[in-house]
């Protein structure tokens, strides 16, 4: 299933791995975010959802029990644990150095527009600049 314009398939796939479908989860994150209000305490979630097809994304990661899958990045809700904000991690971009602060960016990306919230997170999105910065957001 696609949802892009086949006549700029392979530019836009280029510049975004997600470019297939972009259009359509842009739209969807949007009404989770216009339709759900963020209660006070927010956590910053990773979770590799199994996936064995064809994809440029998937992970590859031995440790967990399906080692094959995408990984998503959210925002929860601690109380009802429903997502407020998605990210799908297409890998990094080609050419690319290595990620430094990759949890860093992601929390920041995940929280944006939120003030005078709780924010939890696991040791992989921890880390003193992280906590520096969000102090300055409030």
């Amino acid at each position: 299933m696609r949802f892009d314009e086949r006549l700029t398939r392979n530019e836009s796939r280029g510049r975004d791995k997600l470019a297939p479908i972009r259009q359509l989860w842009d739209k969807w994150e949007s009404n989770i975010r216009r339709m759900l209000h963020p209660y006070e305490i927010i956590t910053a979630y990773k979770q590799l959802l199994p996936f064995c097809g064809h994809c440029p994304f998937r992970q590859y990661i031995p440790s967990k029990l399906a080692k094959y899958g995408i990984k998503i990045l959210a925002a929860c809700y601690t109380k009802t644990k429903l997502a407020w904000r998605l990210q799908v991690y297409t890998g990094k971009g080609r050419n690319c150095h290595p990620e430094i602060n990759q949890g860093k960016g992601v929390v920041l990306d995940l929280t944006e527009g939120l003030s005078g919230h709780n924010i939890t997170c696991d040791n992989f999105f921890t880390s003193i600049n992280l906590a520096m910065e969000l102090k300055k957001k409030n």
